[in-house]
């Protein structure tokens, strides 16, 4: 009589409750960074280590206010998050120099070294 479970929690919900529940995690640990400065330190490090692979998430929830920005190879994954309208700016800068990183044709540490 294998039917369907019912639950009060949305579907994404209920698989972090369950992934909880079951003690495991389904995917890479992500540090949460406190100061901008080491978040684009690793970024940038992350970034460089192989460019092919490295994706970046921005994420913004208007409910609560806050702006995300994921930076992930799917080994590491680096999360910064911020609800200061002021952070907003550097955010902007910081991604929009990742894009241009991603685009050029030319060296891209000589490149990053000199942003």
């Amino acid at each position: 009589m294998g039917g369907a479970v019912s639950c009060a929690l949305p579907p994404a919900r209920l698989r972090c409750h369950l992934a909880a529940a079951a003690g495991s995690r389904a995917g890479p640990a992500m540090p949460h960074f406190q100061a901008w400065e080491e978040f684009t330190r690793a970024a940038e490090k992350l970034y460089l280590a192989d460019p092919m692979k490295v994706r970046v998430v921005l994420k913004y929830r208007h409910c609560d206010g806050n702006l995300c920005i994921k930076v992930t190879d799917d080994v590491a994954c680096l999360l910064y998050r911020t609800d200061q309208a002021q952070d907003v700016k550097k955010i902007e800068k910081f991604h929009s120099q990742l894009m241009r990183l991603m685009v050029a044709k030319e060296s891209r540490s000589a490149a990053m070294e000199t942003d």
